[in-house]
């Protein structure tokens, strides 16, 4: 965390950013054979088998997500940070709400769209900065983001631009990792100060954060599942293999979180 010369609290310090050509890699080798939703399977074979995975979540989570957004029928839901649509599309589906997907990836736009059509949502994608949102103000009822504003290079910024496209009495549900020890060199510099709850203070109200061992518990198990697995080269799997050596030795060191917020 760090204040800006007009005395705001921003999150800006220290992360790494991210190229959305990078991500136009990793969804584009996952569209091939998609091993992450496999593995995630392997880890907890409750998930639903209509849900496409690339991020960590199981069961337990998904539920406790789509509870915290209670999201109704005729509603709209941003899915910020949407990938290849997934999650944002389950639980659309399952709600009968429209559905607004924001990337920064071509790739996984493309891939999005093309995994609407199945789920009978009434769905529309763009590909566009979590920074500067191509929607106009109070224009939806709840926002999701997975694993997706923690690359934002100003954090409380982004976390405005959910406020602003989100309706009076709007939901804001967010998944990411704290620091059991804010500060731990050991962690990778996007995770070593990340406090959601902190940032969320900027315009939200009812913030409320929660965690389980579980959560963890499956987030350390995708990696460790991905290790014992066989990959070819240049495979998705490889990749998650790769980032499985980097992150497994402090994975400990964090905490898996869900946080919801609401706009007055």
């Amino acid at each position: 965390m760090s204040t800006s010369p007009d005395g705001r609290t921003s999150d800006t310090a220290s992360h790494q950013t991210t190229s959305a050509s990078e991500f136009d890699r990793l969804f584009g080798a996952e569209g091939h054979d998609s091993s992450f939703s496999t593995i995630a399977r392997l880890v907890d074979p409750d998930l639903p088998q209509d849900l496409d995975l690339f991020s960590f979540l199981c069961s337990d989570l998904l539920h406790h997500i789509a509870h915290q957004l209670d999201l109704r029928p005729q509603q709209t839901l941003a899915d910020l940070g949407c990938g290849r649509g997934g999650p944002g599309l389950w639980l659309a589906s399952r709600a009968h709400a429209a559905l607004i997907g924001i990337d920064f990836s071509q790739v996984a736009i493309v891939q999005a769209r093309h995994r609407a059509a199945p789920h009978g949502v009434d769905a529309a994608f763009a590909v566009a900065d979590l920074a500067r949102l191509p929607l106009t103000g109070q224009c939806v009822d709840r926002a999701l983001s997975l694993d997706a504003l923690q690359y934002a290079p100003d954090r409380v910024a982004a976390a405005r631009q959910v406020l602003r496209i989100l309706k009076s009495g709007g939901r804001l549900v967010l998944t990411g990792w704290h620091p059991h020890t804010p500060g731990d060199e050991r962690l990778p510099p996007r995770h070593r100060h990340t406090d959601w709850t902190r940032v969320l203070t900027a315009g939200f109200t009812d913030v409320h954060c929660a965690s389980t061992p579980a959560w963890d518990d499956v987030y350390q198990g995708i990696y460790r599942t991905a290790l014992t697995l066989h990959a070819e080269p240049g495979s998705a799997l490889t990749g998650l293999q790769g980032e499985a050596r980097r992150r497994l030795p402090t994975a400990h060191l964090l905490c898996r979180v869900a946080v919801k917020a609401a706009r007055d």
